[in-house]
């Protein structure tokens, strides 16, 4: 009998000893909680590996640590999670945190019922700004990313913006509450850091309409059209570039008069709370080129240069798409991008970077 309880207790010790955690040392938990148009957790795990791996229990998930992976949202320091730069699980949806407007150098900003915010950023998909305020007419600063959001580390901070950035326009506030439990861990780790972050994507531009002049002002001077060179390279001018067209479909419009460009630029800026002047044509072409709907954000497209053969002009354009294993914004996109030529063209092709053609991009190029 003793020898049978012996046996038990030996062999309960075993398993014990096997279901148990080797976590590394040192262990770190830092959770970015994403909600709104990314709603997932990202969870960056740092420590010492004890041997050549390690393992925690993350939620109701057991998870290998080993060495990090090359990946764009992987930090200096941090561990591999069952092969992956983070470990990360989906978030629950919750009610709108905030609503934001820019107008010209300015926000309009309107927390959401029961909202605690206490900072939100700004990316135009160029840069980021953070905002003077949580609510209300407020201006922004120029900032290095995400730097100081939440309870992220620098090198966080900067991973997230850099993932994030492209997909702009959007906001990400930084929420003072914690819509959702905090992961678990096991073993316990000597440090848990959390942030809590609100992604608001396709942040809309509001049109700031000029001053009107002053009585007595001289008129602006109309410039001298011009025509297109006989062949060779064209100056190309960026106007604007978005993610959010009124169009789900590919392809290039053209316009030379004023009515095509507001043509042009409601179907950029058609799904925005009001549409921007464009700019004048008198000697120009404006283009635009238009992606068609992508299922998520990240993706993009920008004019790198142009050439003419008489009344034919080539765009050269440069796609960008989503790294594996960005966080993405979670919402559906039409990437465009509008610029400036001197001259008048009846064809339009658009090729990429290496001179292929664009086949979703062709057959629109006709004059309007």
């Amino acid at each position: 009998m003793n020898r049978t309880l012996l046996a038990a207790a030996l062999l309960g010790a075993g398993l014990l000893s096997g279901c148990s955690m080797t976590g590394p040392g040192n262990l770190k938990v830092h959770e970015a909680v994403l909600y709104g148009g990314a709603q997932e957790r990202v969870v960056w795990v740092y420590g010492t590996l004890q041997g050549s791996a390690s393992s925690v229990k993350l939620g109701s998930q057991s998870a290998d640590l080993r060495a990090q992976v090359s990946d764009p949202i992987a930090t200096p320091g941090s561990l591999s999670v069952n092969g992956k730069a983070t470990y990360r699980e989906p978030t629950a949806g919750i009610p709108a945190q905030v609503s934001v407007t820019r107008q010209g150098a300015g926000f309009t900003v309107t927390p959401g019922s029961g909202a605690q915010l206490s900072a939100i950023y700004y990316t135009d998909g160029q840069s980021w700004t953070r905002l003077s305020g949580t609510s209300g007419q407020v201006t922004g600063t120029r900032v290095d990313g995400l730097k100081g959001a939440g309870q992220l580390t620098d090198d966080e901070a900067r991973v997230l913006a850099d993932t994030l950035r492209p997909q702009g326009p959007l906001a990400v506030a930084v929420l003072a509450n914690q819509p959702a439990p905090t992961l678990s861990v096991e073993p316990a780790p000597q440090e848990h850091l959390r942030s809590d972050l609100y992604i608001l994507s396709n942040v809309p531009s509001a049109q700031v309409q000029p001053p009107r002049p002053l009585p007595g002002t001289p008129a602006p001077t109309t410039p001298t059209p011009t025509t297109p060179a006989p062949g060779g390279n064209v100056t190309v001018t960026q106007i604007a570039t978005g993610t959010n067209a009124n169009t789900t479909e590919a392809g290039v419009q053209v316009a030379t008069t004023a009515s095509a460009a507001s043509s042009l630029y409601a179907r950029a800026y058609g799904r925005q709370s009001s549409v921007p002047m464009p700019p004048s044509v008198t000697g120009r072409s404006l283009i635009g080129v238009f992606l068609g709907q992508r299922p998520t954000g990240g993706y993009g497209v920008q004019v790198i240069g142009a050439s003419s053969s008489g009344a034919q002009l080539t765009l050269r354009v440069r796609l960008t798409a989503p790294a594996p294993g960005a966080i993405l914004a979670q919402v559906i996109t039409s990437p465009w991008a509008i610029v400036s030529v001197p001259g008048t063209f009846t064809t339009v092709n658009v090729v990429d970077e290496d001179g292929q053609p664009l086949p979703s991009v062709t057959g629109g190029g006709q004059v309007r």
